[in-house]
């Protein structure tokens, strides 16, 4: 375990490197589940821009179903997180994190899959793509309490401090991924061709090495810290109170996002595939932006378990500011070379026009992306999981569906979901940062016990 107290004192140099030491490791896993979706979508647009928007479609709902994932992952990261830095035993916040993690997974195993298809085909989805899309979920969801119980780990990790274990096991998780689905789609080296649902596989054998690989190194080496079979009523009811929230958030988000995909697949394949190549490729920023939010709950919640509040608002800024640094220097390259971008993708020229306009206009909205992303993280950090969930949810609805829908009613093209997409990223980044400007307010004069705290 990794103490990450701030000390406004110090200097720029001290807290940067104690920031960006934790938040890289994070980046690289981020950034390489990212080259595994990449490597997806490039692998099968060989088959066709259908299988294309299969798989593409396929991960953009997949975040829904993985919502759930948020309340096992956020209530362990969270909550071992603050007892790190107050100086407390975390391992029955991981025990508890497992068992909640294999029992929101179950019923998905044998429910997940036609849900998914449902909601594609209800969105828009042509048959072409909910049949290929099928073949690929298929062994994902064989496999998913292994998916689950995997984040709960890495949210362990990650509140411990430790951020380069992750990185590691995710090294490893990429090389199986890619290998084993390139030999999978196209039938290598002997083995069958699976087509869409060789990608599919690639997934869940990476996702399986990687469980028994921090299963080992929790029991047998005791990293981040020994696992105890503790189950604790009070931890439990602790980490569903946190984490619900965020779960919710995620769900209705990631909903409302696909709602919003299905605004572009009434305008046929192209433009679906040309979204989803657009969205792997502003992954790498996002990625960014997500590694230094996984940082900024870290050390909002490390610090807010030690009572440290100034370092918790100057550790927690001083993230942002890097943050938004980094992101917008990426933007610009989205803006400045789009098309170069996008031409691994696909070779179809209407695909790769329509993704140029996604990522000059999304470029736009990167540093505005990385304050809400990091507001947002610190907030949950502090166990204030309610806000994001409040703040995310309105400014989707209210600046995103709702004028993209009235909008596109009297100027039917794609690029007006688009923008509306990058408006709400400049309100939704104002909203995070007002709401923790009063969250840190309300915490330097409190009136009751800290949330997430209990009482004495």
């Amino acid at each position: 375990m990794q103490k990450i107290l701030i000390d406004p004192s110090a200097s720029r140099k001290e807290n940067a490197k104690k920031i960006i030491k934790l938040a890289l490791p994070i980046i690289v896993v981020n950034l390489l589940y990212t080259v595994e979706s990449m490597f997806s979508l490039i692998l099968v647009s060989g088959i066709s821009a259908s299988a294309v928007a299969a798989v593409g479609f396929s991960l953009s709902l997949l975040w829904f179903v993985y919502s759930l994932m948020a309340l096992s992952y956020t209530g362990t990261s969270v909550l071992v997180a603050q007892r790190v830095g107050a100086g407390e035993d975390p391992s029955p916040v991981l025990f508890s994190g497992l068992l909640v993690s294999f029992l929101i997974a179950l019923p998905l195993t044998f429910l997940g899959k036609d849900l998914v298809l449902f909601l594609m085909s209800t969105l828009g989805a042509s048959e072409r793509v909910v049949s290929l899309s099928e073949e690929y979920l298929t062994p994902i969801f064989w496999f998913i309490t292994i998916g689950f119980m995997t984040n709960t780990f890495y949210g362990a990790f990650n509140g411990a401090g430790d951020t380069k274990t992750p990185m590691k096991v995710a090294i490893l998780m990429n090389m199986i991924n890619v290998s084993t689905a390139y030999t999978l789609i196209y039938g290598k080296f002997g083995l069958p061709e699976l087509g869409v649902q060789g990608a599919g596989w690639g997934i869940v054998l990476s996702e399986t090495v990687a469980f028994f690989v921090y299963s080992y190194l929790t029991v047998f080496k005791g990293k981040p810290f020994p696992l105890r079979l503790k189950l604790t009523r009070s931890v439990l009811v602790r980490m569903v109170r946190i984490g619900t929230p965020t779960a919710i958030e995620r769900a209705v988000t990631t909903l409302s996002f696909n709602i919003f995909v299905g605004f572009l697949a009434g305008f046929g394949d192209k433009v679906l595939a040309a979204h989803q190549i657009g969205l792997r490729v502003e992954s790498v920023s996002f990625m960014v932006g997500f590694g230094f939010m996984v940082a900024s709950t870290v050390i909002a919640g490390q610090n807010f378990g030690a009572r440290n509040m100034k370092g918790l608002v100057y550790g927690v800024n001083f993230t942002a500011k890097i943050t938004a640094l980094i992101m917008g220097l990426l933007g610009l390259v989205l803006i400045l070379f789009p098309r170069y971008l996008t031409l691994p993708f696909s070779r179809d020229p209407e695909v790769i026009g329509w993704a140029v306009y996604y990522l000059v206009i999304v470029g736009i909205s990167q540093v505005p992306m990385a304050y809400a992303s990091i507001y947002s993280g610190a907030l949950k950090g502090m166990g204030r999981t309610t806000v994001p969930l409040l703040v995310n949810v309105s400014s989707f609805w209210a600046f995103r569906i709702v004028p993209s829908f009235l909008i596109l009613k009297v100027l039917p093209t794609p690029l007006v979901p688009w923008v509306m997409m990058t408006v709400e990223t400049f309100l939704r980044a104002l909203l995070f940062y007002l709401a923790f400007r009063r969250e840190v307010r309300r915490q330097s004069y409190p009136s009751s016990p800290p949330p997430g705290r209990p009482p004495g």
